[in-house]
């Protein structure tokens, strides 16, 4: 069961460390000519960072036998995206840049839809990591 548990916090933490790049290094996000250049380079450190972040959760995972550092940073990494959704309005964000497109799932926004997913599977992966944790002792 706990290599069950490392292989599926590996599989999220690589969602989290690489998709937001791969979405976000283009003409849309980064490379956006309607970005200011301060824009950009808030961009590209929070891309690093996300990036940073997954391997340190990898290294805790898989050669520190740790699994709970690595949720708490994906729950964080989600909350980070909900703060930021649900203040948006404040500071004049949006999920959706004027000059994009709108990528649905269900109905839902593709961010709001994939966030959602990976914050209750991040919850699971914590109840789950409890329980292990209580069986191991």
């Amino acid at each position: 069961m706990k290599l069950v548990l490392k292989i599926a916090v590996t599989a999220i933490t690589i969602f989290y460390g690489l998709v937001p790049a791969i979405a976000d290094l283009n003409e849309t996000h980064l490379f956006n000519p309607l970005w200011s250049e301060h824009a950009r380079f808030h961009g590209a450190w929070f891309l690093a960072f996300a990036a940073g972040i997954a391997l340190v959760a990898l290294f805790l995972t898989w050669v520190r036998d740790d699994v709970f550092l690595p949720i708490a940073f994906g729950l964080i990494f989600v909350a980070g995206f909900w703060v930021a959704t649900i203040f948006g309005p404040a500071y004049g964000g949006a999920l959706v840049d004027e000059n994009g497109y709108v990528q649905t799932v269900l109905g839902l926004d593709s961010n709001m839809f994939l966030f959602s997913v990976v914050g209750v599977l991040l919850l699971i992966l914590l109840a789950l990591a409890m329980r292990v944790s209580r069986t191991d002792q």
